[in-house]
């Protein structure tokens, strides 16, 4: 298991962050606490990790630093413990100091018993802790209760509607314009439809109501 965290863990170092587009949401990097970021499936809770993860790079943290896993990799299998995690990282990069480690974990409502573990982490490892979970499994109050006064929660909704426009690079700002405001009314429209789940903004219509039901 160990090995197959080592490879997880140094693809994600060697391959450049996915391109994104900046959601609205202000998350705090500095803070003394662990932060969680909870929403519906298919929100973008992966792609807001990424968006933090290139803040703190543009202000100079190295990419050895951000230790990253999505708890929905088939391949993890934590029968002998979570310290394989640490482990592996370590053995990676044996000169890092623990408590300048950034780590992401996503859907970590996947594993169990992950509370206890995460807990762990904070008090003797490192307080750059950031946290994705569906909030079908995590309610804010649960885990501040679970993760007793270490952490501060905050919700990632579908798209609202100016960051829909922001997504299709539209100026949300611009009604004077009757091509921009046609634009805008007509994506005003789709969005009523549709709603404003991120990967079907720029998806053919025929697929979105397929997508929606899966």
């Amino acid at each position: 298991m160990k090995q197959i965290l080592k490879t997880i863990i140094k693809d994600f170092h060697l391959r450049s962050l996915p391109p994104f587009k900046p959601r609205h949401l202000k998350v705090p990097l500095d803070l003394d606490k662990i932060i969680t970021i909870i929403g519906p499936r298919r929100a973008g809770k992966t792609w807001y990790l990424f968006q933090l993860m290139a803040s703190l790079e543009k202000a100079g943290v190295k990419r050895e630093q951000l230790l990253y896993l999505n708890f929905e990799d088939e391949r993890l299998d934590f029968d002998a413990g979570y310290d394989q995690i640490l482990d592996a990282y370590l053995e990676l990069y044996p000169d890092q100091k623990t408590d300048d480690i950034h780590i992401f974990f996503d859907e970590i409502q996947e594993i169990p018993n992950w509370e206890k573990y995460v807990r762990r982490l904070y008090d003797t490892v490192s307080r750059k802790i950031f946290l994705t979970g569906s909030n079908a499994k995590m309610l804010s109050k649960e885990i501040a209760t679970s993760l007793r006064g270490r952490s501060l929660s905050f919700e990632i909704m579908p798209l609202s509607f100016p960051e829909f426009l922001s997504f299709r690079n539209i100026n949300s700002k611009d009604t004077y314009s009757t091509k921009n405001r046609a634009k805008i009314q007509s994506s005003f429209d789709e969005y009523l439809i549709w709603g404003g789940y991120p990967e079907l903004v720029e998806m053919e219509s025929r697929f979105k109501a397929k997508v929606l039901q899966e």
